[in-house]
């Protein structure tokens, strides 16, 4: 039996768009794409793809020129879930789309697909199709629904917010909140993958945080004060007497508390 290649990179978008790059150039086609961190064993044809900018920014460039400025934000999305095996569905994704164009940016079945083309679709176009873009679906719906929901609470002059969301949403909630609370500091802590978004006059960073401690950001009073009632009074409804039946209601991935790392 022949060994499998498999392709090793740093975790970034960057370095994935690379793994893409080295595809093409080598002319081969790797079976597996992994992380550098928590390899499973590898065989001898295992290759190190280090991330190289440009050739990033190559491959980046090319989803809009050969598939339409829409495949950009899908990759990059997808890229950012907790979908399993996301690099290897999105590589096919990407090798797919610079031959089927922009019809892979809809479903089968749909006006706009068939507006781009005729025919029957690769096998397991479908599947592949509608993978990709349910999971860039919900990466969307979770960053608005945390944008719509998220509350600060003020610390000495820091604004400091906690979540645990599903997927890597921190980069796009940092980019929302920065233009939004422009004249103050905040920090934005992403419990789950243990990373913070940090903004401070010389602007926002993301960055990884695995050790932190933060205050007690929501307690069962403050939730009720600060996160539901407000909710109600802004739509001019009677905020409801149960504060249980409240707390229960509230989506728990939008604040969380933080007592120690």
């Amino acid at each position: 039996m022949e060994n499998e290649l498999e392709y090793i990179y740093d975790g970034t978008f960057e370095g994935f768009l690379c793994c893409v790059y080295a595809s093409y150039v080598r002319r081969e086609v790797p079976k597996y794409i992994y992380v550098e961190e928590g390899l499973p064993l590898l065989g001898e044809t295992a290759t190190w793809i280090p991330t190289e900018w440009e050739k990033a920014q190559s491959v980046y460039i090319s989803l809009s020129k050969k598939i339409g400025m829409e495949a950009q934000d899908i990759v990059k999305e997808v890229f950012l879930t907790h979908l399993p095996n996301k690099e290897m569905i999105l590589f096919r994704y990407i090798r797919m789309g610079y031959w089927m164009g922009r019809r892979i940016l809809f479903e089968a079945g749909t006006e706009e697909n068939a507006a781009y083309g005729s025919g029957p679709m690769p096998k397991g176009a479908d599947d592949l199709i509608s993978q990709v873009l349910m999971a860039s679906r919900s990466y969307r719906a979770e960053v608005k629904n945390i944008e719509g929901g998220l509350h600060f609470r003020s610390f000495s002059d820091v604004l400091i917010s906690c979540i645990s969301p599903r997927n890597l949403v921190l980069p796009g909630l940092a980019d929302f909140f920065e233009k939004r609370l422009t004249n103050s500091k905040f920090l934005l802590y992403d419990k789950t993958h243990q990373m913070a978004a940090v903004h401070r006059e010389e602007g926002t960073m993301v960055t990884r945080m695995r050790n932190i401690q933060l205050p007690v950001l929501y307690d069962e009073k403050n939730v009720y004060d600060n996160l539901w009632k407000p909710r109600y009074e802004n739509i001019h409804i009677e905020v409801p007497m149960n504060q249980r039946y409240a707390l229960n209601e509230m989506r728990k991935r939008l604040w969380c508390e933080v007592t120690d790392g």
